[in-house]
């Protein structure tokens, strides 16, 4: 089975060494690697170049900056070469053995649309857990993700080219961006089975310099995401389940708030959240260290 990983990149000369390494690594050797430079104003080109020098399954294209990493995907997508395309983002990396073990498990089940597997997560460069994607996840898989929430990550996915093409590929609009994966995931669950692999086969960074910055926009995004969804949805119960899930979406928000120490910004959204759907324990437990300014 050949593979064509994307890795879409946006000024990340630094970091880019080592998810190309980590691919051209695996032991599955039957791929290619196809890496879309969103607009880059750094040396993002000529790193690149030089493994295209060493190794020519590597292929490079550029594109105007589109904002988003969504676009970089589609381009990527729509110049794979092969049926099956497995996603990396440009500051994660994989373990050697992840394409190997994904290409077993598309062999022993050939009516699967996806595959996931596990992964670590690393906090500016610090262990910080296991992140079991997949674990748990609920039938039908659609209902699950829309109101359980998004259970994959994108540098963890596998899926068939002709599905991705089939459901339109990632959503560009900038009401959708950094959620674009989870909609993504939703769409697909629609078009058959996933399958997860419980084996760690790679790593999800994180810079936290950041994080608290992107709280407001991701969570708005989210919550316009999951209400699309919802309005799309087959029943007659919309206005409780767009209160019920706009309620959780909120929690999200007031919940990473709370843990990044603005607490100003997190007790009138977390009252906000459990006055439209009270008697949750953990929105309550949020409430409460936010008031006593704890960050747990």
């Amino acid at each position: 089975m050949f593979f064509s990983v994307i890795i879409p990149a946006y000024n990340r000369e630094r970091e880019l060494p080592r998810s190309i390494e980590s691919v051209l690594s695996q032991t599955h050797r039957d791929f290619e690697l196809v890496i879309v430079d969103n607009g880059s104003t750094d040396r993002t080109r000529e790193v690149v170049q030089s493994y295209i020098a060493k190794d020519n399954r590597v292929r490079y294209f550029w594109q105007e900056n589109s904002g988003s990493p969504a676009g970089s995907r589609n381009t990527g997508i729509r110049n794979a070469q092969y049926e099956w395309v497995a996603f990396l983002d440009s500051d994660d990396y994989w373990f050697p053995q992840k394409l190997e073990e994904v290409n077993k498990v598309i062999e022993q089940q050939p009516q699967i649309v996806a595959v996931s597997h596990y992964e670590e997560q690393v906090v500016s460069g610090v262990f910080d857990k296991i992140l079991k994607h997949g674990h748990g996840v609920g039938r039908p898989l659609y209902e699950s993700l829309l109101f359980k929430g998004n259970a994959f990550s994108t540098s963890a996915m596998t899926v068939r080219k002709k599905e991705l093409l089939a459901v339109g590929l990632f959503d560009t609009r900038r009401d959708y961006f950094a959620v674009e994966d989870y909609d993504m995931w939703m769409k697909l669950s629609q078009k058959g089975e996933f399958y997860c692999i419980h084996k760690v086969l790679g790593v999800f960074s994180i810079a936290d310099g950041n994080m608290s910055r992107n709280i407001e926009l991701i969570n708005n995004n989210l919550k316009t995401l999951v209400l699309d969804h919802i309005e799309r949805y087959p029943t007659e119960n919309k206005n409780d389940l767009k209160r019920i899930h706009g309620a959780r979406v909120d929690y999200y928000k007031g919940r990473s708030y709370q843990l990044a120490g603005e607490y100003g910004k997190a007790i009138p959204i977390l009252l906000s959240s459990i006055s439209r759907d009270p008697w949750k324990f953990k929105k309550v437990a949020s409430l409460v260290f936010a008031l006593l300014r704890i960050r747990k």
